[in-house]
C-alpha cells in the first residue's frame, strides 16, 4: 500500500466513522432522535428517523468497503454513490438542524454557525470522496 492509497483509505474511513457513530447513537437513543426530528419535521418522524439511520449505516458501510477494497470496481462505485447520498443528506440536515440564522443571541448564533460550517466541510469531504471513487 502506497502513501497516497493509505491516505485515501484513512480519509474514507474517517468520513465513514461520523455516519457509523451517528447511526449507532440514534439506535441507542431512539427517543432522543425522534424528539430531534419532531422538533424540525413533525410529519412522519419515525419514517424519517428510520431512513436517516439506514442511510447513515449503509452509507458508512459502503464507504468503508470502498476504502479497504479499492481494487474492487463495484465497491468503489457503491462507495462513490453512498458518498454523494451522504453529502446531499448532510447538506439538507445542516440547513434544517443547524440554522444559525434562527438563533436569538449572538453567542448561540456563533456556536451554531460553527457547527453549520463544520457540516458543510464534511459534505465537501464527501464530494471529494465522490470524485476519488467514481473518477479514478
Amino acid at each position: 500500500m502506497t502513501l497516497p492509497s493509505s491516505m485515501h483509505t484513512l480519509a474514507l474511513a474517517m468520513l465513514a466513522s461520523v455516519f457509523a457513530w451517528s447511526a449507532a447513537d440514534k439506535l441507542l437513543h431512539w427517543q432522543d432522535g425522534l424528539a430531534e426530528v419532531r422538533a424540525q419535521l413533525p410529519f412522519a418522524p419515525v419514517i424519517l428517523l428510520c431512513g436517516t439511520v439506514f442511510l447513515q449505516a449503509a452509507g458508512s458501510l459502503c464507504l468503508l468497503a470502498a476504502a479497504f477494497f479499492p481494487e474492487q470496481p463495484l465497491l468503489r462505485y457503491l462507495g462513490g454513490w453512498a458518498a454523494l447520498a451522504l453529502a446531499g443528506f448532510t447538506c439538507m440536515a445542516t440547513l434544517l438542524f443547524h440554522a444559525f440564522w434562527r438563533e436569538a443571541n449572538a453567542r448561540d448564533k456563533r456556536r451554531t454557525l460553527t457547527v453549520f460550517l463544520e457540516h458543510l466541510a464534511l459534505a465537501g469531504g464527501l464530494l471529494l470522496a465522490v470524485t476519488l471513487l467514481l473518477t479514478t
